[in-house]
């Protein structure tokens, strides 16, 4: 959570659905949603100082085996996004990437970098991808046990009896 309360899950199921999904392209996203994706990897990126293309990079390959894993991309196109989103902000030679504050991204993106700001996206994105998996397995579990007590007659997909 962030000092002023906000967290992900302000941001409603939306985010959450994101994070579950797996090779998302950041192209083919609406912007609401490409927001919301590049906010999760501004979120993990380090708020302070500036850094080097190679640790920015670093980062970036950390946060696509991480949070960011629901995105098919690499780093170099994930950075591109970002810079040209207004959510990292480069140096005139590439040589010096910062984070932009979740006050100073653009108007529109604000509200995504509060809610996500101070977050750590991290463990939130790996949490929700457990709640994820374990409500699959419950289903499967479920679905198992009617198939279990189906008489031997009946269809795989046959409604039960009553």
């Amino acid at each position: 959570m962030t000092a002023s309360g906000s967290s992900p899950a302000a941001l409603g199921p939306v985010l959450a659905a994101l994070v579950v999904k797996e090779q998302v392209r950041l192209g083919g996203l609406p912007p609401a949603l490409l927001d919301l994706a590049l906010g999760v990897v501004w979120a993990g990126l380090p708020a302070d100082g500036p850094l080097s293309e190679a640790a920015v990079n670093a980062a970036l390959r950390a946060q696509l085996a991480g949070s960011a894993a629901f995105l098919a991309t690499d780093h170099v196109e994930l950075r591109r996004w970002l810079v040209d989103a207004g959510w990292l902000a480069r140096d005139g030679f590439g040589r010096e990437y910062r984070r932009v504050p979740a006050a100073a991204l653009p108007p529109g993106r604000q509200p995504v970098g509060a809610a996500l700001g101070g977050v750590d996206v991290a463990a939130w994105c790996a949490a929700e991808r457990a709640r994820r998996a374990a409500a699959r397995q419950r289903r499967r579990e479920a679905w198992q046990a009617r198939q279990a007590a189906a008489p031997p007659d009946t269809p795989p997909d046959a409604p039960a009896s009553r």
